[in-house]
């Protein structure tokens, strides 16, 4: 049965192109002649409808198969869509800045990392990680537009005649760099940058200068670190630059029950042997080393997990000199110090960890400053929820990438 209003035109698919819409194409059923999607051997035409509730416009029929397509159940990416099976056309996600966001749009750059995602077998890795990519890339895109805008708003009329000449310097130093003339240019900017004119090319390129201006005029002078800033991050961090006294004991344990073993052991000594030489031939894990112990102010008497007589016995031990053999109740034992190279302290007035402490300070102060500023944006320019365009951009990517129920 032929559903089709008799009053629905053809249309070329290129109306629903954003900006090139006809005015006069608003019906709210059309159909695509299938000449401008499908091969020329399939001769099935198929419909683009929108449901004229608000909802996404989608495509549906058997003559998708030349049209985008996601992997289906169990299948890879690039595969046709299956018989009646839906795929969004664009959406109309919100406004930024006064400015329309459309789902297309958006998503076009970033198809291919999407469609990488979801051909993953590992679904729920693929799931999580199609969500994170949106989320960040929805935030760093309202972030960037709303940082050019307030770039482009700063720029004083009069200014605005030198930004062109100057664009047009840049333009000409970017062509001779590639190559030297316009088509050499472009074909060296689409092998890096597909799809991406020149012209785009130097408006991103514009873009990135402005913003980055911006900031750095705007936040910069906020992220200011003091002196006693450095003081208190120093002191904060102490220990690693004033690192305690390390002592690296040795021990060879043999029990009593092993006559012979300790018998040799104590002719080996008696032989002029060094405790390493001992643990070598012992075969003995990390030269017999058996605790590295950090001293504080008050020395091997500080260490709480060591017993009296066992603190007595290292107070007396020296690096090199063994101490043994001593008897205990089932084993006998031999003890050294091992060599070891202790940490020299830092001073907070040594220059380059003075200009490290403050790159850092300055790193913090200037995420957090920045991000306080992105807020204010936020809260002047964008009038609508962007928590619900988010919602609406992951809705249309999970309805046109994702064809399997989520995991």
């Amino acid at each position: 049965m032929d559903e089709t209003p008799k009053d629905s035109r053809d249309i070329p698919v290129q109306a629903f192109v954003k900006g090139m819409t006809p005015d006069d194409v608003r019906p709210s059923v059309v159909e695509v002649p299938a000449s401008e999607y499908q091969p020329q051997q399939d001769a099935d035409a198929d419909s683009v409808s929108d449901p004229g509730d608000g909802s996404t416009p989608v495509a549906s029929g058997k003559g998708l198969a030349s049209a985008p397509s996601s992997p289906g159940p169990g299948g890879a990416a690039g595969e046709a869509l299956a018989t009646g099976q839906r795929w969004p056309v664009d959406a109309l996600l919100g406004q930024i800045n006064g400015k329309p966001l459309y789902a297309n749009e958006f998503l076009a750059s970033r198809e291919a990392r999407i469609r990488q995602l979801v051909a993953q077998p590992d679904r729920v890795a693929a799931y999580r990680q199609l969500l994170q990519l949106l989320d960040e890339a929805f935030e760093q895109f309202v972030n960037n537009q709303l940082v050019i805008s307030e770039a482009e708003g700063a720029i004083p009329i009069e200014a605005k005649e030198g930004l062109l000449a100057w664009m047009r310097e840049l333009q000409e130093k970017e062509i001779a760099s590639r190559g030297g003339t316009r088509s050499e240019a472009q074909r060296s900017i689409e092998e890096e940058f597909p799809g991406t004119t020149i012209e785009e090319f130097m408006q991103r390129q514009k873009n990135e200068i402005l913003a980055s201006d911006l900031m750095r005029r705007r936040i910069k002078p906020r992220a200011i670190v003091s002196w006693r800033d450095i003081e208190r991050l120093y002191m904060k961090n102490w220990e690693k630059y004033n690192p305690l006294p390390t002592i690296r004991v040795g021990r060879i344990a043999l029990l009593k029950t092993d006559q012979a073993k300790v018998d040799r052991v104590k002719g080996l000594f008696a032989q002029g042997k060094s405790f390493a030489d001992v643990a070598t031939e012992l075969q003995l894990p990390n030269q017999g080393l058996w605790k590295e112990l950090k001293l504080g102010p008050a020395g091997i008497d500080g260490i709480p997990d060591l017993v009296d007589d066992l603190k007595n016995r290292l107070k007396g031990l020296k690096e090199g000199v063994v101490d043994g053999p001593v008897e205990q109740k089932s084993q006998v034992t031999w003890m050294t110090l091992l060599p070891g190279e202790q940490a020299k302290p830092t001073s907070i007035f040594e220059s380059r960890l003075q200009l490290n402490l403050r790159r850092q300070l300055e790193g913090e102060r200037f995420g957090m400053e920045q991000y306080r500023y992105l807020q204010g944006l936020r809260s002047r320019w964008i009038a609508e929820d962007l928590t619900e365009m988010k919602k609406r951009l992951i809705q249309f990517a999970l309805e046109r990438y994702w064809r399997q129920p989520m995991p």
